[in-house]
């Protein structure tokens, strides 16, 4: 995933969304550790790929044991990898940063402690845009498809908009042509409040689908004031 033009891997408990922010881990530690073996675009290489695994492990480890810390998640680009903690407390952090690191001194590494009550880090830093996100869950679901080479199967599309004449506009668009309306609401849905469309075609999830179908799709939903809420993919 590129960021300012630069590849970036971000690894985030997602799950961690659904109670943030968590008003007793009110102080975020970040750990930063500067790669030793890099590619061509500024990631970690295999030879490294080992030694990083086992100090996350270790990070884990002791700033839990010793700060009660919970793992939010890592953030690597341009030789750069960054550990994001949450803990009720700094105590002992350092304490616990360099046992966790006693055995890796081949790497140089800095860190911080300080208070992020709203938990902005994990959710400006660290967890995915909602583009992002349906690029992650997009992906998945084609993992689990069993569509064979050039083969159409029907693709249910989910949007979702605050007002009528909003969803028409699209409706009525060059953006629309094609998809087939399988439900379309007169009244707001009484769980979201919003007016929500279903669309449907006979599509063929080819490599780059994702990018070429489903990414413009969003970004045209949001044109007109809406949102792609997902898609599903069934047999025709």
């Amino acid at each position: 995933m590129p960021l300012n033009g630069k590849p970036v891997s971000i690894n985030v408990d997602l799950g961690l969304k659904s109670v943030a922010p968590v008003k007793e881990d009110s102080m975020v530690i970040i750990m930063r550790i500067r790669l030793n073996q890099l590619d061509q675009q500024g990631m970690p290489r295999q030879e490294d790929m080992e030694n990083l695994l086992n100090i996350e492990d270790r990070l884990v480890e002791y700033l839990a044991r010793q700060c009660g810390a919970v793992f939010a998640g890592r953030f690597t680009q341009r030789g750069i990898r960054e550990f994001y903690f949450y803990a009720p407390d700094t105590l002992g952090y350092r304490k616990a940063l360099n046992q966790a690191m006693q055995p890796y001194s081949i790497f140089e590494w800095l860190a911080q402690a300080k208070m992020d009550k709203g938990w902005t880090n994990y959710f400006e830093v660290l967890y995915p845009s909602d583009l992002d996100f349906l690029r992650i869950q997009s992906k998945r679901k084609l993992a689990k498809l069993t569509v064979r080479k050039g083969e159409k199967i029907n693709i249910s599309h989910f949007l979702s908009f605050s007002d009528i004449a909003s969803m028409n506009r699209f409706l009525s668009g060059p953006d629309a042509i094609g998809f087939s309306i399988e439900k379309l609401p007169a009244v707001v849905s009484a769980q979201t409040g919003r007016f929500e469309l279903l669309l449907s075609r006979e599509e063929k999830p080819y490599k780059g689908w994702i990018e070429g179908v489903i990414v413009p799709l969003f970004r045209k939903v949001s044109e007109y004031g809406g949102i792609y809420r997902g898609w599903e993919g069934n047999m025709p």
